[in-house]
């Protein structure tokens, strides 16, 4: 049980953190990286850095014209608010440094120039227009320590300053009217702060949610694509080892070294679809059922078309080459097959109305399979971003390419490179 006499204060760690922020906002340097104002174009950049001078320019001339000229236009006017307006233009860039120099500009102007005829605010208007902006550029570039820091010496500041003024100051009147002016521009750009850390935030968190799901997916299809070649690999070995197994009754008859040499050979089949069975079992843990039907092949995108187009796809096919002649693998067929599929789905899934247009041709050694989709008349749904990454996975595994992205109408163009002779068996 906790000792109600050792036990912390409400105040302690509020005191702690106080001690910390208000030498981080005097004298730590923690202006780091871009403001969240500053344009990333340079010219803009300037162009900001110039309309905030000329802002300062106006706000000390205009403060220079009014009633109280006699006292402003003293020889000491313009050094004194020399710190403020300079703060406001360095503050654009280093929003805390900005801060310090308007505080030295305050501080200035309190005490040197000439006290007013009658009672007047801790701050005049002219100062809370130089010094508003900069507290607000400043709480919202800083961190929440920092903006607390800032706020706590300001606040101290307008309390020095009414206390310790040359001339009568409305302190019942001035001093709550100051500290909302100061309070109001912080809270406003902490919000803003937070806004900004938050949004940052969940940008992060969205990268590394994308960067996991296209992790998973590229997982998934290796085991999908696994698992397919081990069905054709699989359907070989056992034809392989049925003919051996069943050479001596078809060859019959068979020299006795023959048949040894034969069913040494049906049996290391055997072994080999066992082994192979065995390694690639887990990959079938997962599954719902086993799936029994044969896989697809290059023939078989005839009633993929066909399919697409009962779906109601505006589909254009434009295969220049015979499938059939090139006598390609199973495990290529298959991975065209899967490219092409994937790629209608992703067209109806993301651009839905689109006219698709799918071109199959060869040039010199590379079989191209081309497949562009136009802009779609009705809102897609968005998709987990792996099917182009199990697109390129299955182009790299016979040592292709695969290049995915926007179309220059508005519409995405998917195209998928194999060299033939690294295919063939």
């Amino acid at each position: 049980m906790t000792d109600v006499r050792t036990a912390p204060r409400w105040w302690q760690p509020l005191g702690r953190a106080l001690l910390r922020a208000v030498p981080a906002a005097l004298w730590t340097a923690v202006d780091s990286g871009r403001p969240p104002w500053r344009p990333r174009r340079r010219r803009w950049d300037v162009a900001l850095l110039a309309v905030t001078f000329f802002y300062g320019v106006v706000v000390i001339g205009t403060a220079s014209g009014t009633d109280e000229a006699v006292r402003l236009t003293s020889g000491l006017y313009l050094l004194c608010a020399a710190p403020v307006a300079v703060g406001l233009v360095v503050a654009v860039r280093r929003p805390l440094d900005g801060w310090r120099l308007s505080l030295l500009g305050l501080v200035l102007t309190a005490y040197v120039l000439t006290p007013p005829p009658a009672p007047a605010p801790v701050l005049e208007g002219w100062q809370w227009l130089l010094w508003c902006p900069v507290l607000l550029a400043t709480a919202w570039a800083s961190s929440r320590p920092v903006a607390a820091g800032v706020a706590v010496v300001s606040l101290a500041l307008l309390v020095v300053l009414g206390v310790t003024s040359p001339w009568p100051v409305e302190l019942a009147r001035s001093l709550p009217i100051s500290a909302v002016g100061v309070l109001a521009p912080l809270v406003v750009g902490a919000s803003l702060g937070a806004r900004r850390d938050a949004r940052r935030e969940l940008e992060a968190e969205q990268a590394r949610t994308a960067r996991a799901q296209a992790e998973r997916g590229a997982l998934a299809e290796r085991a999908r694509i696994a698992r397919e070649m081990h069905d054709v690999v699989a359907h070989h070995l056992s034809l392989i080892a049925v003919r051996c197994e069943t050479a001596p009754y078809r060859l019959a008859p068979l020299d006795p070294r023959a048949g040894t040499e034969l069913a040494e050979v049906g049996g290391t089949a055997r072994s080999a679809l066992t082994e192979l069975q065995r390694l690639l079992g887990v990959l079938r843990a997962e599954d719902q059922g086993p799936e029994r039907a044969p896989q697809p092949g290059a023939a078989d995108l005839g009633a993929l078309f066909d399919g697409a187009r009962a779906a109601g796809v505006d589909l254009e096919v434009d295969v220049g080459v015979d499938v059939a002649d090139l006598a390609l693998p199973d495990t290529l067929g298959l991975s065209v097959f899967r490219i092409v599929q994937q790629a209608l789905s992703n067209a109806a899934q993301h651009s839905p109305g689109a006219p698709v247009r799918v071109s199959v041709t060869r040039a010199g050694g590379v079989l191209r399979v081309e497949v562009v989709n136009g802009p779609g008349t009705a809102p897609g749904s968005p998709g987990a971003g792996t099917g182009v990454t199990g697109m390129r996975e299955r182009a790299e595994l016979h040592g292709g390419r695969l290049d995915a992205g926007p179309a220059r109408d508005g519409g995405y163009r998917v195209l998928a490179e194999v060299p033939l002779e690294v295919a063939r068996p």
